[in-house]
């Protein structure tokens, strides 16, 4: 557990170019703590005797090998796979590491010493800290603590309050949220008993914000907007209506003469057309 994978080593050049050593008593940990020592992010092993270390963020370009081909056991510890011949086993140095900081949505920390048995005497703190996070998923994917006196505590990052504490006689649920985005992890162990530890996978959940809804305040804006939109539009026809429907403001000061006599003659025929019409009614 904890590996990045099994890969083929061409040696030309090699997926880690950094320091390198080898070991008839090498295990996973003593080649990740020889890289960490050697500030290196990232540890291989390979044909169960020799450690490779580097910063090659790139190492996935080499071709992947099935993990089988990297179980040649390390000399150190038969239980483990310390890669194979021409195949190489990636490990982060993180792994095992007693403590560090975590920022990323989803990681795994481990016990000190992962995966060899933790020592005694341990005290490690581990920072998960994810802004804007609503809560922190929690999983447990392996708790072995040998007994009361070693644990594992969850503290709120801000006040370093103890959030909850579990040992080898109060184990962990499956799986709980803790509703913050900045989390320590605790680990003490005592000077008398050793196991193999714990792997905790946790997954911080930012909520996606509630879509905007206009409440009743904005709405009645939107209104007098649109109200007022019309109420312009209004004001826009009336004034071309009146420019269009109203006389000049300056009118003429005097009238033709020719124009008043031919308005009275029209006058007069008008009367005389109308009485005559009346005559010719009564007779009738």
């Amino acid at each position: 557990p904890g590996n990045l994978g099994c890969y083929k080593d061409h040696g030309n050049p090699p997926p880690l170019t950094g320091a390198s050593k080898t070991s008839n008593k090498l295990t996973i940990q003593t080649c990740i703590s020889f890289c960490r020592s050697q500030r290196f992010k990232f540890a291989g092993m390979e044909s169960g005797y020799a450690c490779f270390c580097g910063n090659n963020p790139d190492y996935w370009k080499y071709e992947e090998a099935a993990s089988t081909e990297c179980n040649s056991v390390c000399f150190g510890d038969h239980t483990q796979p310390c890669g194979g011949d021409g195949r190489i086993i990636l490990f982060d140095t993180l792994v095992g590491a007693c403590g560090g900081n975590y920022s990323a949505m989803t990681s795994v920390v481990y016990s000190p010493d992962f995966p060899d048995t933790y020592a005694t005497g341990r005290v490690c703190y581990w920072t998960i800290r994810v802004p804007g996070a609503s809560h922190i998923h929690f999983h447990f994917t392996l708790f072995d603590i040998r007994d009361s006196a070693d644990m594992v505590e969850l503290l709120d990052g801000y006040t370093h309050r103890v959030l909850v504490r579990f040992n080898g006689r109060s184990r962990p649920p499956s799986s709980f949220n803790v509703s913050l985005d900045f989390v320590i992890l605790y680990f003490f162990s005592d000077r008398i008993n050793q196991a193999q530890g714990f792997a905790v996978l946790y997954q911080a959940i930012k909520e996606e914000p509630p879509q905007e809804r206009p409440t009743a305040n904005q709405t009645l804006a939107e209104v007098i907007t649109e109200q007022a939109n019309l109420s312009v539009s209004a004001a826009r026809s009336s004034k071309v209506l009146y420019v269009i429907t109203t006389s000049p403001s300056h009118l003429p000061q005097t009238v033709p003469g020719w124009t008043v006599y031919g308005l009275a003659t029209l006058l007069i025929l008008t009367v005389t057309a109308i009485v005559a019409k009346i005559l010719l009614h009564v007779t009738f």
